[in-house]
C-alpha cells in the first residue's frame, strides 16, 4: 500500500521512480532522490496507494513527519483509538515536492485499498503480492 512517485525533468530526459512508503516519506527518499538527479525535475506523479481513510498510523509515525515539518498535522485525522491516527500519503507526498519545487503534482486519486479489482492490498488481504510501477523514456 506504499506510494509509487514518479518525478521527470521539463525536457523528458531524466526520470526517477521512487517506492515511497511512510517510512521512506519520513527518511527523505524524495529529498535524497532529487538530490542526486542530474536535473531538477519539474513534475511528479503520485501512483495508487492507500488513502487516508484506510490508513491508520500510530502516533509515532505521525511524529516522525510532524517532528520534521510541523505543517504536515493537517495530513492526520485523529482515529477513535488512543494513539491512532489517519495519515494522508498523498497529502505528505504533496507537501514534500513543493517543499522541494515541484508544483506540478498529477495523480494521487487512486486507493489501492478499496479499489480491490484494481489494485493489490495487504492492509486489504494480510497476504504478500506485487504492484509495479513502470515508467520509461521513449
Amino acid at each position: 500500500d506504499c506510494l509509487p512517485i514518479v518525478l521527470g525533468n521539463a525536457e523528458g530526459t531524466e526520470v526517477a521512480n521512487l517506492h515511497a512508503g511512510w517510512r521512506g516519506l519520513a527518511n527523505g527518499i524524495v529529498e535524497h532522490t532529487i538530490s542526486t538527479m542530474q536535473t531538477l525535475p519539474t513534475w511528479a506523479w503520485l501512483g495508487a496507494a492507500i488513502s487516508q481513510p484506510n490508513f491508520e498510523i500510530g502516533a509515532e509515525v505521525k511524529l516522525a513527519f510532524c517532528g520534521k515539518y510541523p505543517e504536515l498535522d493537517s495530513a492526520f485525522q485523529t482515529s477513535e483509538k488512543v494513539d491512532k491516527f489517519y495519515a494522508d500519503l498523498y497529502a505528505i507526498a504533496r507537501y514534500i515536492l513543493k517543499q522541494q519545487g515541484i508544483d506540478m503534482v498529477l495523480g494521487g486519486d487512486q486507493c489501492s485499498y478499496q479499489q480491490a479489482e484494481e489494485y493489490f492490498s495487504y492492509r486489504r488481504e494480510a497476504k504478500t503480492g506485487r504492484m509495479a510501477t513502470f515508467v520509461f523514456m521513449a
